[in-house]
């Protein structure tokens, strides 16, 4: 071989060897890298209580073919001599018996004990409520909000047997509107239902266009309820907090023995309800008042009941069994009340009670008092706008309703009828009130009888106080006032003048006497009574402190007329005409006066009275006599009438007239007493300067006396004088006109007397 074939044979002999070296070395090296991955990849060394590790552990409980849990872990480590396995990262899947649940239970680690199923977790725990339909929706739309409730405790435990979770550690929770806590928790798996032990406090928050509305600087508005314990069923969608519990705003709180809240199907607020639970404490709400607000208040029920709009706003509020509210203002009774809500405000809008509704007000200020009993009230509320007062509008009763008064603390008035309306003014102040339907009134003032009225319709006005100025009665008013009662087509109440105003056909009747006039008048306060417009009055005369000139009524007619029920004095005046019987009077002015049983009448008087008849005598004279005068006062006890001022009394044939005449009555023969009968003429004396006629003969004399037993005239006093067409002059000391037999007697003075017989024309 040549030199330079070996040399290159060496070559490539080491070229080869050092390739056959590094192939070896990668190989080695390679193998020595594989066992150090395979050494990373492989579970850390057993320490001394360990028996095995795995990578995995699953456990399921089931019921038939449906799976009611799984419990997960990622890793799972038997521990030496015990059945207790350590899990890490757990995972509990609550399906529940029905599988309508997809409740999960998620923590780091926990002990797992191999004969029972129970487990152990120290650390913290985090537990999402929701059903299968959530968790599917949830599952196919990931970027939307999971309808979940998420719960955060520590140290729990999880029996597999029960399916029950258990820890005595605080714990929290979220609502999709809201959030809560409490100290101890009970997880019943497989039936949904989570327990909070002790402590509890729920926050339910305002969403949507109640909260984005709110003025930057708004206080907040949540609902914050807290209760001894809680029960949340994620199945039935109830909260049931036990007492006692309270749910709180920023102007109200709510107590009760229990609350309830039934969530809807994206477990929000839907329905709060208090009762008094198993402690009988009645649901009270307290209203602290604010801006806005007319002042604190409490309201009880035995059952109330609040039902939320998915944004948090209240829709309605109902309360159910002795309902019972108090203000400063007043306070309110009712079986049952309704509450309808403005829409995104928490504003009430209309409000309705039932059953027994009371309704007690009263006046801080004047101390005066009213009240409304009725079966159904409904009030509605003019507010509607965030921030802002909520006054009441309207109100009205459903039924039958009586407002009662008090106006002072000696007079009440009460106003009742098929239906009572009331209209408020801007403030929030009543200002109208109506009355329909058999409407029915009554008054009560001290020292006098109780008042009542009847009509189809009426109002009444208020003041800003509520209490009534004026009431007005429409329609067959009937009213009635001790023995006294009145008919109208309207009546009118004023209560500061304390009058009462009948119009229309008015009419007035006691027992004695009855009035009609186009309008009556009565002042409460005096007893004065005033009718204007064709004033007409009848007394019965059933009373004999009556004035009585006939058995027969009398009546009165006049064109105004003032009475007074406590003095008995009625006033007649314009045109004023009297007649009663056989006997008539007119004047300007009469007056009654009922006690005294005096008659006056005054200005331009006219009057007709029956003469005492004889029956002797034989003539045309109808008997009666025709009267004028300035003014007439007649004592009917003394059966005497006095005339003053151009006296003139006169028949078919006599006259008789001077400045002054008294007249002087006597019964008819039927009488049975000298009270009854009718009252006639039997003697006239005139006094002041006399003249009296008959036929063309004259006489004068300062005093005339006529006696109609006799049928004569006697003049006296002063130089007593006849004028005779046909006779002449005649004077005496005493003239005596005897009609009766044609005669005069002249009495001379000195013991003579002279009878002269004259033709007397008829």
């Amino acid at each position: 071989m040549k030199r330079s074939e070996a040399a290159r044979y060496a070559r490539w002999s080491a070229l080869t060897a050092l390739l056959l070296a590094s192939i070896t070395g990668g190989i080695y090296l390679h193998r020595q890298w594989v066992a150090h991955v395979e050494r990373k990849k492989a579970p850390p060394p057993l320490a001394e209580n360990q028996e095995r590790q795995s990578i995995g552990l699953k456990v399921s409980k089931n019921e038939g073919d449906r799976t009611v849990f799984t419990v997960q872990a990622s890793k799972s480590t038997d521990l030496k001599g015990v059945d207790i396995s350590l899990l890490e990262d757990v995972k509990v899947t609550v399906f529940g018996k029905l599988g309508d649940r997809h409740d999960v239970i998620h923590t780091h680690s926990c002990r797992y004990a191999k004969t029972n199923g129970g487990i152990e977790c120290s650390g913290d725990v985090q537990i999402d409520l929701q059903s299968a339909a959530d968790a599917a929706r949830a599952q196919g739309n990931s970027a939307g909000n999971p309808n979940l409730i998420h719960v955060e405790t520590s140290a729990v435990t999880f029996n597999r047997e029960s399916g029950k979770v258990e820890t005595s550690q605080p714990v929290k929770f979220t609502l999709p509107d809201g959030d809560g806590e409490g100290v101890g928790a009970t997880y019943f798996s497989e039936d949904g239902v989570l327990r909070l032990e002790k402590n509890v406090r729920v926050t339910l928050r305002e969403t949507g266009p109640l909260a984005v509305g709110k003025k930057q600087n708004a206080p907040p508005s949540d609902v914050v309820l807290r209760g001894t314990s809680l029960e949340m069923g994620k199945q039935s969608g109830k909260v049931v907090l036990a007492g006692p519990t309270t749910a709180t705003t920023p102007t109200q709180e709510l107590s009760a023995g229990q609350l309830t809240v039934v969530l809807d199907e994206q477990n929000r607020p839907q329905t709060l309800l208090a009762e008094p639970g198993r402690l009988n404490q009645t649901p009270e709400v307290v209203a602290h008042g604010g801006k806005g607000a007319t002042g604190a208040g409490t309201l009880q029920a035995d059952l109330m009941k609040a039902e939320l709009a998915p944004e948090g706003w209240v829709r309605t509020i109902n309360a159910e069994g002795n309902v019972h509210g108090k203000s400063e203002n007043g306070e309110v009774q009712a079986d049952s009340g309704t509450v309808e809500m403005w829409p995104r405000v928490n504003q009430a809008k209309l409000l309705t009670l039932r059953g027994n509704v009371h309704v007690n007000q009263r006046d801080p200020k004047t101390g005066t008092g009213r009240k409304l009993v009725t079966t159904a009230l409904q009030m509605s509320f003019a507010g509607g706008k965030p921030g802002e007062p909520n006054p009441v509008q309207h109100a009205e009763t459903l039924d039958h309703g009586t407002m009662e008064w008090n106006d002072t603390a000696t007079s009440q008035s009460k106003l009742g009828a098929d239906k009572l309306a009331v209209d408020f003014g801007a403030p929030g102040k009543a200002k109208d009130l109506l009355a329909m339907g058999n409407v029915e009134t009554q008054r009560e003032l001290k020292d006098r009888p109780t008042q009542t009225a009847t009509a189809a319709n009426g109002d009444a006005q208020l003041d800003t106080g509520g209490a009534w100025t004026q009431m007005t009665l429409r329609g067959n008013v009937h009213m009635k006032e001790g023995d006294r009662s009145a008919d109208a087509q309207q009546a009118v109440f004023a209560r500061g003048a304390q009058t009462t105003l009948l119009t229309g056909q008015a009419i007035v009747r006691d027992e004695n006497s009855e009035t009609r006039a186009a309008r009556i008048t009565f002042h409460q306060d005096t007893g004065e009574i005033e009718a204007e417009g064709k004033v007409r009055s009848t007394d019965l005369g059933t009373k004999k402190d009556s004035i009585q000139l006939s058995p027969v009524p009398s009546n009165v007619s006049a064109e105004h007329m003032v009475g007074n029920s406590k003095t008995g004095r009625a006033l007649y005046t314009g045109h004023a005409r009297l007649w009663q019987g056989p006997s008539v009077m007119e004047a300007d002015a009469i007056e009654l006066l009922r006690d005294k049983r005096v008659l006056n009448a005054n200005g331009n008087v006219r009057a007709v009275f029956p003469k005492q008849g004889n029956d002797a005598k034989k003539t045309k004279d109808s008997g009666i006599w025709h009267i004028s005068s300035g003014t007439l006062t007649y004592w009917d006890a003394e059966n005497r009438a006095h005339l003053e001022k151009n006296v003139v009394v006169q028949s078919d044939s006599e006259r008789m007239r001077g400045p002054v005449l008294d007249l002087y009555f006597t019964r008819d023969g039927q009488a049975t007493n000298a009270s009854e009968g009718t009252s006639k003429i039997s003697r006239a004396v005139g006094t002041g300067g006399v003249e009296v006629q008959q036929g063309d003969r004259r006489g004068t004399a300062e005093q005339g006396v006529y006696t109609a037993d006799d049928d004569k005239f006697v003049l006296s006093g002063g130089t007593p004088t006849l004028y005779d067409a046909e006779e002449g002059k005649t004077t005496g000391r005493e003239l005596t006109f005897n009609i009766a037999d044609d005669t005069i007697i002249v009495d001379s003075g000195n013991g003579t007397r002279t009878l002269t017989k004259h033709r007397v024309q008829r």
